[in-house]
């Protein structure tokens, strides 16, 4: 039997490729789709998409970028292998400030009309770079409007719940998007490959598990027996090769991806026979000018044979070599690293942090600095504090405000040291937003209460405007009005005698937003500068920052036209820039909205596309849960205590009244629904302690509202909006047709509940329509108690609860399906075979119009499945 399997792939991958097939005839007649292609290693991911593509190399072009294994991966690796493939980068040379924004663009523009049809590869994405998953998501976000197939690859099994590339897929949720997840082979496809070998199908099934790439290495195995594992196998086709052979696979496998054939010659001399033995092994591959590894598990299993010394001394000679041939610089970092030169290290790293920043690869940043600042001893303490001011913004711009935090306390400690007044200022004013994010208030107080103090002795400064900046922020974001406009027009006066945009935009954003939260609607014109500033200077980040605070603002005050609006171009925006951040904070404001709307699904739907996608900070995480809870409330659905708790203690240490306002009257509202009373007053009083005497009108309108419930409210409370002014005065009509005009079902059933019987009619409808179980019992007992006749009947609870006609035992199963457990194991629990559990999964899928079992679990909670229905269902099952 030959080592080289290639012939033995492909065996139960033909709805794969039929899928692969179609999607391209669709993508050339106009409609371009994403193709996710997700599967363990070994499975076939790169075979199927090789065989695919050589089938369409008549019809398209192919386009293709692989992500490396690298510690750190190199930015934009796989999209500059794909721009190499080309013409955009021909006589081009990219400014700094726009290289990447351009090179996206540009890309774009070769995958549509006119343009001949294309299938881009990118192959591993779990190992992609930040700006390597933004252009990932660039693409995606357009690809219906290309006549190209761009053709994604990845290790679901590798990625963690937080993981960056499980944020980016959770993201391309578009019907040109296509899922598959390849399986292993089955016991009968094993029997095929192994029927000429002589080994038992049986024992090959129950080692390999199917894994094809496995399977082939067991094939190739030259015992009798079964190798109990893939290093066993491949290490058995290496000690097959010949010296030059194996000290090739040696050198090889230190550099994961390709290694070029001049580094190869450099390091071993001519060793050309030996790649020709290695490819025929079966070890080995020779794309292009460079040699791999037919597949990473063989590299690895390679490399594990390295002593450790031997191999730093490998990485060693590796790195010289490549600091004389003009490398890459994460290629020189990598082997810096590995060979612990720390000269090298310190000389490149920092260099690679710069360019990963530059192209927007913050993650990416933030490792070559840190592997920069594990060699800090070797350097001045003025250079650490540099590197450590710069890995505190990179954390900052990555969502990583505790580390933000770490990294900026050991900056100001070596500032402090030095007794640099002005640097220290700075760190300060770099710290208070991440201790203000990750729900530090004392520790953000501190912070630019000290920075403001050591500047303004020193007089006006771009550092003072700076710090006096971050204060209005601070209290902006705290209901602090006046004091937030206070400093910043101290602020707004620095940064316009010295010409600073930047800080102009900020402090207009600062204003606005304050005198917005006090019910100002003036606030919307600063608001609006900051925004116009921005756009006309780009300023991408002070951009991102006034969309997610008019988003914000609008939401706060009800004003959902402008909050559609902003909604709109915020997201358009921040998409087009890579903004992710500003993409969370704005879709959970976008949730709150769709609350206010009536769309509840929709609302669940984007808290739980944020929750699994999105690593959120506790800034946003206070409002996201409110948010899911006040759904489940209205709903009647289970889960809404355990938001609600989470959250709390958090909400109550940040000073955030907004916050704390919005969180306790979600609290008053469930404990109203139990008919608690002493509850609802004991939260409100909580909410309007931590209000004080901030003007913060819609959440004190609402807070006072509920307080009325437990009859514990002066009725003549001033300073909250008109709306809630009726409420409290019993003027219900009214104030039902006022949150009609603003555009909020669930508030005018809320008042209609109140009213005459055709009142309580008009109330049943709208909360028939929004599945609003709990205040639809209450209204129905109304009804009942006065008697009248005529009363519709509300939807059953079983179309209620399971809109999408699932059968009881598919409703078990998306039950488990959301728990995160694997077909196999739902099998054992729920005592059926995989096979029968694989059709209702299908079945699922097929009912709920989705894709992929994560999809499935994003509409389990969009629809609000986990009722009493479910309860039901685990009731039974306990039995």
């Amino acid at each position: 039997m030959s080592d080289n399997p290639a012939a033995m792939h492909l065996l139960e991958r033909q709805e794969q490729s039929r899928v692969l097939t179609e999607a391209f005839g669709a993508a050339r007649a106009g409609s371009g789709k994403l193709i996710l292609i997700a599967g363990e290693a070994g499975l076939g991911k790169s075979s199927l998409v090789e065989q695919f593509v050589s089938e369409m190399r008549r019809n398209a072009r192919i386009l293709w970028g692989a992500c490396d294994a690298l510690d750190t991966p190199r930015a934009l690796g796989p999209v500059h292998e794909i721009a190499a493939q080309t013409s955009v980068l021909d006589g081009r040379v990219a400014l700094p400030e726009e290289s990447r924004d351009w090179l996206f663009g540009a890309l774009f523009a070769q995958l549509v009309p006119p343009q001949r049809p294309s299938v881009v590869v990118l192959e591993d994405v779990h190992w992609a770079d930040d700006s390597t998953l933004d252009f990932f998501r660039f693409i995606g976000r357009r690809i219906q409007r290309t006549n190209s197939l761009l053709i994604a690859t990845y290790r679901d099994e590798e990625l963690f719940p937080t993981h960056p590339v499980r944020r980016a897929l959770g993201e391309l949720t578009s019907r040109h998007v296509i899922r598959m997840r390849l399986a292993p082979l089955s016991a009968a496809a094993v029997a095929e490959m192994a029927k000429n070998s002589g080994r038992d199908a049986a024992q090959l099934l129950k080692i390999t598990g199917g894994n094809p790439f496995f399977l082939s290495e067991a094939l190739a195995y030259p015992e009798e027996r079964v190798p109990e594992t893939v290093r066993d196998a491949v290490l058995a086709r290496l000690m097959r090769c010949s010296a030059p052979a194996r000290d090739l696979a040696e050198l090889v496998s230190i550099s994961p991806g390709k290694t070029e054939r001049w580094l190869i010659e450099a390091m071993l001399g001519a060793h050309g026979s030996a790649i020709d033995e290695g490819i025929a092994r079966g070890l080995l591959s020779a794309p292009g000018d460079a040699v791999s590894f037919r597949h990473e598990l063989a590299r690895l299993a390679v490399h594990s044979t390295l002593a450790q010394e031997r191999a730093r001394v490998m990485h060693g000679r590796v790195l010289q070599a490549l600091e004389q041939h003009d490398a890459d610089l994460t290629e020189l970092v990598h082997h810096a690293v590995l060979a612990d030169n720390a000269a090298a290290v310190l000389k490149y790293a920092p260099l690679a942090a710069r360019e990963a920043a530059r192209l927007g690869a913050h993650r990416e940043a933030a490792a070559h600095l840190s592997a920069a600042l594990r060699h800090r001893d070797a350097l001045p303490p003025t250079l650490q504090a540099e590197f450590l001011e710069l890995l505190t913004e990179e954390y900052g711009l990555t969502n990583q405000p505790g580390l933000a935090v770490l990294a900026g306390r050991e900056a100001l400690t070596l500032r402090r040291a030095e007794g640099n007044i002005e640097a220290q200022a700075r760190v300060l004013s770099l710290l208070t937003p991440e201790y203000r994010t990750s729900g530090d208030s004392n520790g953000a107080n501190e912070s630019i209460a000290e920075a403001i103090a050591l500047l303004e002795p020193l007089g006006g400064s771009a550092s003072l405007a700076m710090a006096y900046c971050a204060r209005s922020r601070l209290a902006s974001n705290r209901g602090l009005d006046q004091e937030a406009v206070q400093f910043g027009e101290r602020a707004l006066a620095l940064a316009l005698e010295l010409g600073d945009p930047v800080i102009e935009s900020q402090v207009l954003n600062n204003m606005g937003t304050a005198l917005l939260i006090a019910g100002e609607r003036s606030g919307y014109e600063s608001l609006e500068r900051s925004l116009v500033l921005a756009l006309e200077k780009k300023i991408d980040e002070c951009v991102a920052r006034a969309y997610c605070n008019l988003m914000f603002c609008a939401t706060l005050n009800h004003d959902i036209v402008r909050a559609e609006q902003a909604l709109r171009d915020g997201i358009a925006h921040c998409e087009e820039r890579g903004l992710y951040c500003s993409i969370a904070y704005i879709r959970s404001y976008a949730a709150r909205l769709a609350l206010d709307r009536g769309e509840w699904a929709d609302a669940a739907q984007i808290v739980f596309e944020l929750m699994q996608s999105t690593e959120l900070v506790p800034v946003q995480r206070v409002p996201t849960r409110a948010t899911l809870a006040l759904v489940r409330i209205r709903r009647g659905d289970p889960g809404a205590d355990e938001l609600l708790n989470e959250v709390y203690d958090l909400a109550l240490s940040m000073d955030e009244p907004e916050r704390v306002g919005r969180l306790t009257a979600a609290r008053a509202e469930q404990a109203w629904y139990r008919g608690d009373l002493e509850a609802v007053a004991r939260e409100t009083a909580v909410g309007l302690q931590h209000l004080g005497e901030r003007r913060i009108p819609w959440v004190k309108g609402e807070l006072l509202f509920w307080r009325s419930k437990a009859r514990a409210v002066d009725p003549a409370s001033s300073n909250i909006p008109q709306v809630y002014r009726l409420m409290l005065a019993g003027e219900w009509q009214a104030a039902a047709e006022s949150w009609k005009k603003i555009g909020m079902p669930y508030e005018e059933a809320l008042c209609l509940a109140e009213g005459s019987d055709e009142e309580l009619l008009r109330s049943l409808a709208i909360l028939d329509r929004l599945g609003a179980g709990p205040l639809e019992a209450i209204v129905r007992k109304r009804l009942r108690e006065r008697g009248v006749r005529g009363v519709p009947r509300g939807p059953r609870e079983t179309t209620r609860s399971n809109p999408a006609g699932l059968s009881e035992k598919e409703f078990e199963v998306l039950a488990l399906l959301v728990e995160g457990i694997s077909n196999a194991q739902i099998a054992r629990r729920l005592h059926r075979s995989t096979k029968t559990v694989d059709h209702h999964v299908s079945a699922v899928l097929a009912k709920l119009e989705v894709h992929s079992r994560a999809e499935a679990i994003t509409a389990a909670f969009g629809l609000g499945f986990f009722g009493a229905r479910r309860d039901g269902i685990e009731n039974r099952a306990s039995r």
